[in-house]
């Protein structure tokens, strides 16, 4: 009989050159992360986060004159099609409004309402029903509210999810506030697609008020992690406001501090009158900072005792020298839509207040007068020049082919949109 030669196999090289190896490193570590009760066939892709477009640092709302406030919202793409082991309403979007502003260490439990795990552990997504402290109901981090119930901290600025499509987003979130107890609250927007969701914040804060201004501030520097040099010191940036006699004390902690939650942590830099409402100023950086990843919070305090703490998006990390010797390497995002926005927006204009911009200003609060010039986006819904980290990118263009094709480019909505 003839002999045949057999088949060759094929091969598979599973080396890459060096650098592509460093790239994709964060990239394999993120899918490390995913939990190991996750049976869902998303459990390790990335989430797609709320974006939004620049925005005020603060927005007063007089519930005397107005019920409901306007918040816009982008996405990076959309993500609309489920596998079929997801629950129906997996990849969709909801917007929460919290009575206080957690650190930059403090995590946002993983769960909004216990319900949600319970359908996910039905569905065989998750091994088995999470903590209480790991669901933001539930725990007990999360109350009572500005009237004192014990469930009134957490308020949803969305009734019904929406879907992670342009057409859902492109009008943006109006939040009725009618049944809101009065006070200051920061937004948060919030991706569920068991078992892993992902939180993103919003800067800035909303305030909610009968008639009577309540004191108040908001930290918009640093959004993302910094660097600063000991020699230059660093710039810190936000908004004030309150009744006559408001102050605000401007602290810093280091990221290593035993316990956050007290005063003791943290050592005091600034007072100032909240009548000036900007907060623009420099914090020198001492020697005994370098190599600290130092945290920045705003005490604010109204005459009658009421107080309110308003944390920096970011830390800082400090290193010896000056800037102009070793400046800071930024590394841009790719594009991905075709309108601007980040994962939480520029400084404006205290919305509402009397430095802010009027009701009927249609670019949500001008800048002029502020410490910072902001170019404000035209509006697309599907926005996006996301500043968010290159890995988690990498991240989605690696895994987006697993479950929808091409991202559709972003539908232009109306240019301008009345200020609520």
């Amino acid at each position: 009989p003839r002999l045949r030669a057999a088949p060759r196999r094929a091969t598979v090289n599973w080396s890459m050159p060096s650098s592509r190896a460093r790239r994709l490193a964060p990239v394999l570590g993120l899918l490390a992360l995913a939990p190991a009760g996750a049976h869902a066939a998303n459990g390790t892709m990335p989430r797609t986060p709320a974006l939004y477009p620049p925005h005020p640092c603060l927005t007063l709302v007089d519930r005397s004159t107005a019920t409901t406030t306007h918040f816009d919202v982008h996405i990076p793409f959309e993500d609309t099609q489920l596998t079929e082991d997801e629950l129906p309403d997996s990849r969709t979007l909801r917007f929460v409004a919290l009575c206080r502003e957690p650190s930059r260490l403090e995590p946002l439990p993983n769960w909004i309402e216990a319900d949600d795990a319970m359908r996910a552990l039905d569905a065989g997504i998750i091994d088995a029903l999470p903590d209480a402290a790991d669901v933001l109901r539930d725990s007990p981090a999360w109350r009572p509210g500005h009237d004192g119930a014990s469930d009134s901290c957490v308020q949803l600025a969305t009734p019904q999810p929406l879907a992670i499509s342009c057409a859902a987003t492109a009008a943006g979130v109006d939040w009725d506030v009618t049944a809101v107890p009065a006070g200051n609250y920061v937004l948060r927007g919030y991706t569920f697609a068991p078992p892993s969701n992902l939180w993103t914040a919003r800067t800035g804060v909303v305030q909610v008020h009968d008639g009577a201004p309540l004191p108040v501030a908001a930290l918009v520097s640093p959004v993302y992690d910094a660097k600063a040099f000991a020699l230059d010191g660093y710039r810190v940036l936000g908004c004030m406001d309150g009744p006559p006699g408001t102050t605000v004390t401007l602290q810093w902690a280091s990221t290593t501090a035993d316990d956050l939650d007290a005063d003791a942590s943290w050592t005091s830099f600034a007072e100032l009158d909240a009548s000036a409402h900007w907060i623009d100023l420099e914090l020198a950086l001492g020697e005994d900072m370098v190599y600290l990843g130092l945290l920045l919070r705003a005490v604010a305090r109204g005459p009658d005792g009421a107080s309110w703490i308003a944390h920096s998006p970011g830390f800082v990390t400090v290193y010896p020298g000056d800037g102009a010797s070793d400046p800071p390497q930024v590394e841009p995002g790719p594009d991905h839509c075709d309108a601007g926005g980040d994962e939480s927006g520029g400084i404006g204009v205290p919305e509402g207040s009397t430095s802010g911009a009027t009701a009927g200003d249609s670019s949500g609060g001008s800048s002029e007068g502020g410490p910072a010039e902001v170019e404000r986006d035209a509006g697309c819904g599907c926005g996006a020049q996301p500043r968010v980290p290159a890995a988690l990118w990498w991240c989605a263009c690696l895994l987006a082919w697993r479950r929808r094709g091409p991202s559709r480019r972003a539908a232009a909505s109306p240019s301008s949109r009345p200020a609520r």
